[in-house]
């Protein structure tokens, strides 16, 4: 993937998500919410009551349980817009339909990560990328099973790990800008990020780009 690729995928996703960021927007509020912040949040709070273990721990159980089908719904909204379809807010709950294959999807390719993790970090980032696209490929063929869809992201990857990598360096700078604006830059940074990221999905898995 050359250099004109890389910019052509990350222009093409903020034309797709003209007149969709405040649903985009929405979603990304939504999804950190049912996810994130709650997990964050009992860490905070139980940090102060004294009872960290038992409200940290709930508040990954919850994180666990909602990561794999509120992913789901994310690949179908962001590809609904890459369609040029009409999209609801709601599409990202259309995941919870396919629960089972979703959460085993998050739940056992997280634990791969973690396993190539315990090694070195190095493996567990190449261990992330490889099964990056896991959650597009169950979008487009719902019949796979969520093993298939963590070897097909694995050979889909091959020979483009280092380009994706490369794709997300590219936002390290909107990254740091989130930071210091208290967090208030994510809010553009996440649609941005997950449409040029289906769009890599696109651009390695057809000509299109």
């Amino acid at each position: 993937m050359d250099s004109y690729n890389m910019n052509n995928i990350k222009d093409d996703a903020k034309k797709m998500l003209e007149g969709n960021w405040g649903k985009a927007i929405a979603v990304s509020i939504i999804i950190w919410i049912l996810t994130d912040a709650f997990t964050q949040r009992n860490a905070s709070e139980s940090v102060r009551s004294g009872i960290y273990l038992n409200s940290l721990q709930f508040g990954n159980l919850l994180s666990l349980i909602l990561s794999g089908p509120l992913s789901l719904g994310a690949a179908y909204f962001y590809m609904k817009i890459g369609r040029s379809e009409n999209v609801n807010v709601s599409t990202i709950f259309e995941g919870f339909s396919d629960f089972k294959r979703t959460f085993l999807f998050h739940l056992v390719s997280g634990i791969f990560i973690i396993l190539w993790t315990f090694l070195l970090v190095v493996p567990g980032i190449i261990a992330a990328i490889r099964y990056s696209m896991g959650y597009y490929l169950m979008a487009e063929n719902p019949d796979i099973t969520f093993m298939e869809a963590i070897n097909t992201s694995s050979t889909i990857m091959y020979g483009h790990k280092m380009d994706f990598f490369t794709f997300f360096l590219s936002f390290i700078g909107w990254f740091f800008l989130s930071i210091i604006t208290f967090g208030l830059g994510f809010l553009y940074l996440i649609p941005y990020y997950q449409m040029s990221k289906l769009n890599f999905y696109r651009c390695i898995t057809s000509s299109e780009y």
